[in-house]
């Protein structure tokens, strides 16, 4: 005899999920930092050579537990190309979600391609300089000098 209440339940499709990591990003430096949500709390350590410095895998000195990522002191927009060759000559155990990056039971070379292409590559950078068109004074008239010496730059 099968239950009809219960029929809803096998038919349905299980999603997988994977491990939750909080996400941060800085613009500014092209710096992500992402650490597990539930991770069991003990002292922690950077395993940086193995990832040439562009990735720092944070492990749990007790468990060896993977714990969290990042790239401080990095510049994803240059470190990209050979973080993603050094990920794919020693990969990193484990899924994870990533609610802030939309991504569900997600590998780490997936999660750091999304952050370059949402972060980095989806930047447009601030003008360095005046727009063309803009004048900008280069030099300030000194007091007791003429106005021949001034003068205006358009960029």
């Amino acid at each position: 005899m099968v239950c009809r209440h219960l029929l809803p339940l096998v038919s349905q499709k299980v999603t997988k999920m994977g491990r939750l990591l909080s996400f941060r990003f800085d613009p500014f430096r092209n710096y992500f930092s992402m650490m597990l949500v539930d991770r069991e709390r003990e002292p922690t350590a950077h395993d940086d050579e193995t990832y040439e410095f562009c990735l720092h895998l944070i492990r749990g000195l007790r468990t060896g537990e993977a714990k969290g990522f990042s790239n401080d002191g990095g510049d994803l927009a240059q470190d990209y190309p050979r973080l993603m060759e050094l990920l794919e000559a020693h990969p990193v155990p484990g899924r994870y979600d990533v609610p802030d990056l939309g991504l569900t039971d997600a590998t780490l070379p997936e999660i750091i391609t999304a952050i370059y292409e949402r972060h980095v590559v989806g930047q447009e950078p601030e003008p360095a300089y005046p727009v063309v068109g803009d004048s900008v004074s280069t030099l300030q008239v000194a007091e007791g000098e003429s106005e021949e010496r001034t003068s205006e730059v358009d960029h």
